[in-house]
């Protein structure tokens, strides 16, 4: 090779890089949204089965639930009094999982309106949407 020939084969694996490495790291942003989307669906449905299984709901998420304890331990969720409070982002409120707290009825999501800046809040909002989260307990007054 001549040097002419080699610095174009280094031109050209700079652009390549240059275009690459931005898509690769935006990847990676939406696998994680998506990770987080599909931890909360699991553990949406491992608290009906609990609630089913032993007639009663715990007001902290993690004993109900392997991967809302998952959430909890990786810092992206904050666990309240039946509520788990999920971070995406830099949106530390982007998704909020209650259960209604004064019957124990039913479990519902809420939004935070801060995604506007965000653009990973807006994402797992958008996933979340798509899926129904939305869960009625059932015989929680079954008694043993």
């Amino acid at each position: 090779f001549t040097m002419i020939e080699l610095i174009f084969v280094i031109l050209i694996i700079g652009v390549l890089s240059a275009i690459a490495i931005p898509k690769l790291s935006a990847t990676r942003d939406d696998a994680e949204v998506v990770k987080i989307a599909v931890t909360l669906k699991n553990g949406s449905n491992e608290i009906v089965s609990y609630a089913l299984a032993k007639g009663k709901i715990e007001a902290n998420f993690s004993k109900m639930s392997s991967s809302f304890e998952d959430l909890e331990s990786s810092n992206i969720a904050v666990m309240g009094n039946y509520k788990a409070v999920l971070k995406a982002g830099s949106v530390f409120d982007c998704v909020t999982l209650e259960i209604n707290s004064t019957t124990l009825s039913d479990m519902r999501v809420y939004y935070s309106n801060n995604a506007n800046s965000d653009s990973a809040c807006k994402s797992l909002q958008n996933i979340i949407k798509k899926v129904n989260y939305n869960f009625r307990f059932r015989g929680l007054h079954v008694t043993f």
